[in-house]
């Protein structure tokens, strides 16, 4: 089985548009449901992406092609094991030049740990993320040194100017920014539980907002509270990123959160996922 190198997964969403794990990456029989393939998982994010990057920092040579080599071991994982990845939509992220404001539904870990493989083949990147993580010795400062932002889901004001006032920084500076306006992870989704932060911020930089719907259901919720980050991991399941408009900012924020909400729910559902609208 064949491994795709993270430049292949990046040339072929810069000129496709597109990605699906090609048959070379596939294992001749999928592995079943398990809770073991949770170890795994656990093994891949803590140590194969967090501990690199951690890695790279600590010797002074983390960048962001560092950061996107690493997290495409999450890819890895998933195609190993028998769940087919695919990307789609991404040619109109790539005809857009220069930063832009991602919004994406949170279904589980498994994205947070894509999207810097994915998303910086357009450019970099800064994620919203807690601010729980940035304060974890060593991983803390390996997250800012590639721009990470963070906001402590405690204060939503001062959440927001947070956002605000350091995505628009972030902006300025040529980095795109990652937003789950969720906040938390949902197996089902809930517009009305999809704030409008990431339409306020595109607004207000003057760059464009970008929706992108993820299916990463294959990696449940745990049952125990400290294990939710790594429940049973289904390969059954397919694991999806659909890549919606560039909506331009002379929308409005208004328009640019409902057509965000729109595009997401409509994809969710197009892949059979349930959804409320709240």
């Amino acid at each position: 089985m064949t491994k795709t190198h993270y430049k292949a997964l990046q040339e072929a969403l810069r000129t496709a548009g597109r990605y699906e794990t090609p048959p070379e990456a596939r294992p001749r029989r999928p592995a079943r449901k398990s809770a073991l393939h949770s170890i795994r998982c656990a093994k891949v994010v803590a140590l194969d992406i967090v501990g690199r990057c951690c890695c790279h920092y600590l010797r002074g040579v983390f960048d962001y092609e560092k950061w996107a080599q690493a997290c495409m071991a999450s890819i890895h994982f998933a195609e190993g094991i028998g769940s087919v990845v695919t990307f789609e939509g991404f040619g109109q992220r790539a005809a857009h030049d220069g930063p832009v404001v991602y919004v994406s539904n949170h279904m589980s870990t498994f994205e947070t740990m894509v999207y810097p493989a994915a998303l910086t083949t357009f450019g970099k990147i800064a994620i919203i993320l807690k601010k729980s993580l940035t304060d974890i010795p060593v991983v803390g400062p390996t997250a800012r040194a590639v721009g990470c932002i963070a906001v402590t889901r405690k204060n939503a004001r001062d959440d927001l100017k947070a956002v605000l006032e350091q995505g628009a920084v972030s902006i300025a500076n040529g980095l795109s920014v990652l937003i789950f306006p969720q906040g938390t992870r949902q197996p089902v989704f809930e517009s009305r539980r999809f704030n409008s932060l990431g339409a306020k911020l595109a607004e207000r930089a003057s760059v464009p907002l970008v929706p992108i719907a993820v299916q990463s259901d294959f990696l449940e919720v745990g049952k125990w509270r400290w294990l939710r980050d790594f429940g049973a991991v289904d390969p059954s399941r397919p694991v999806r990123f659909a890549c919606g408009p560039v909506l331009a900012p002379d929308l409005g924020g208004k328009k640019m959160h409902e057509q965000s909400v729109a595009f997401i729910a409509g994809k969710l559902a197009a892949w059979g996922l349930p959804s409320n609208p709240g």
